[in-house]
């Protein structure tokens, strides 16, 4: 009889404790696309990369941590070891393999383990666990000798330019070879009729790394041209491509310089010695090109911290720029990040970010929160547990004396 009551006061102390525990409970799956990965024909000493998407049914930013196993572990590379993933924001992740020099050519396999490893944003005042999953992605990587030449041109263009200004080609270029490739681009500047070339010039594009693609942007000087419209042959001598633009040089003043600065993003929450990366994002929303300048200022009330300036950069019609700086914060206290971008003679309006950066030891109190509540709900089931053995006793002692 004894052993029957107590089974079931185990039971029903694993049933209260489930109940307490459930709402901080959770399970949250994660989905790889494509579902497997082909690295063909790559280079020994070479490089190839691919992209995945990573996603994940849990409404809350989830963690996932990331493994290479296999043969290829010591030279397959993501951009990162962890990340985090929800239902409404999936994570593209870049994969890279590198193989040895000294590898002989062959077939070589190996994969990815993805695995959940927790909530990024717990909710506030709880413990929140999650029942770790773990997927894998098949990954296998053809190593070969013979260096192949490849690439494709999937775009040409060019705009319009006041006299003086550079006119500048853009190209997007596909290395789908196994090589670095530097793309060889000649240009000829042909009079309105097209009766005859007035200016010729040979280019070498940036290096671009096998498998990727990138914008060759080539810059040639306008000075020499008169005022009207032109056509350009421009011809990617590699990739066995070519395209005839058309474009004018007009007018000083003719077209509109104008941009903005959309914010300047920082990590809201900081600790001291914690080194914080700064972005301001610069949009060019007018009819050219213009050369832009960040400069700005970290300050603590009224006291100037580090000054902000980056180089002048050339930002394309269209074009958003990333001005990237870093600030290492040495005392607690609420920073200001401030600062515009100066273009064409001009200035964007300023724009201001807060860093509230505290001791480390107030940081490290957060993480110590859902520890100290696991701890309150073991002590009150414990407390339960004795509270109602002593009871037990208790009623016992009472039929007796009955």
């Amino acid at each position: 009889m004894k052993q029957i009551i107590g089974k079931r006061r185990i039971v029903f102390l694993m049933i209260i404790l489930a109940v307490l525990l459930f709402p901080l409970i959770n399970a949250a799956n994660i989905g790889i696309s494509p579902a497997s990965i082909n690295f063909k024909q790559v280079l020994r000493n070479g490089y190839s990369e691919r992209s995945i998407i990573v996603s994940s049914d849990s409404n809350e930013p989830l963690i996932v941590d990331v493994e290479p196993n296999g043969q290829i572990s010591s030279w397959l590379n993501t951009t990162v070891k962890n990340f985090s993933v929800s239902r409404n924001q999936q994570y593209s992740l870049k994969l890279t393999v590198t193989p040895p020099i000294d590898i002989p050519n062959g077939n070589y396999s190996g994969y990815l383990r993805f695995k959940t490893s927790g909530f990024a944003t717990p909710k506030e005042g709880q413990a929140v666990g999650t029942i770790i999953s773990a997927l894998d992605l098949a990954i296998n990587t053809e190593v070969v000798d013979t260096q192949i030449v490849q690439c494709q041109v999937s775009s040409f263009s060019v705009e319009s330019v006041e006299k003086g200004d550079d006119v500048v080609f853009n190209l997007d270029v596909i290395n789908s070879g196994n090589i670095r490739l530097s793309p060889k681009v000649e240009i000829n500047i042909w009079d309105k009729e097209q009766t005859g070339i007035i200016k010729s010039q040979e280019f070498k594009g940036n290096e671009i790394l096998p498998s990727t693609s990138s914008i060759v942007s080539l810059r040639m000087k306008s000075n020499d041209l008169e005022l009207g419209q032109y056509f350009a042959e421009v011809s990617a001598i590699d990739c066995y491509s070519s395209k005839l633009l058309t474009f004018d040089i007009l007018q000083e003043g003719a077209l509109k310089a104008e941009g903005v600065l959309l914010d300047i993003n920082v990590k809201k929450n900081a600790s001291v010695g914690e080194t914080v990366q700064i972005i301001a994002r610069f949009h060019n929303i007018g009819q050219k090109e213009v050369e832009a300048q960040f400069k700005g200022k970290v300050s603590l009330g009224n006291k100037i911290i580090q000054i902000l300036e980056s180089e002048k950069i050339n930002v394309p019609i269209s074009e958003v720029n990333r001005f990237s700086f870093y600030f290492t914060p040495k005392n607690t206290g609420k920073y200001t990040v401030s600062g515009n971008v100066y273009y064409s003679g001009k200035k964007t309006f300023e724009s201001s970010a807060i860093i509230d950066v505290v001791s480390t030891g107030l940081r490290l109190s957060s993480f110590l929160i859902p520890i100290v509540y696991m701890l309150l709900i073991s002590f009150i089931i414990f407390l339960f547990y004795k509270i109602s053995k002593q009871r037990k006793k208790y009623q016992d002692k009472l039929r007796r004396f009955r």
